[in-house]
């Protein structure tokens, strides 16, 4: 049997936001807070530097690629794209980080067309 995990009331909320106004009382409720987040990350066997895997670039994320290449990117933005056009072309998997950054150009690109009407 699940418990229903407890939220405050209207009147809760309101009283925390009245507190947390007090500049002494945010600082300690965030100390408190950073606190608790440190210690479960450090008993926790979760592994951060890994987190998220590496993955094979699609077809699609690749002809982005090369599309974002053409558009005057950053450093960070090229190497993502280096990372991607070499991931696909020899079936490597590479880190999801690269993937990402492709991956929010191709989300870019798709909410311009919507704008502007266009469509594949």
């Amino acid at each position: 049997m699940f418990r229903k995990k407890w939220k405050p009331n209207k009147s809760q909320r309101r009283e925390f936001a009245e507190k947390m106004k007090d500049p002494e009382f945010a600082k300690a409720y965030y100390e408190r807070r950073e606190k608790r987040a440190e210690k479960r990350r450090s008993t926790s066997s979760f592994d951060y530097e890994s987190a998220g895997g590496e993955y094979i670039p699609t077809k699609t994320q690749y002809e982005y690629a090369l599309k974002l290449l053409s558009a005057k990117p950053s450093k960070e933005e090229v190497e993502a794209c280096n990372y991607v056009i070499h991931g696909y072309n020899y079936q490597e998997k590479i880190h999801h980080d690269y993937i990402h950054i492709v991956n929010e150009y191709i989300r870019l690109c798709n909410s311009k067309e919507r704008e502007n009407g266009i469509s594949f």
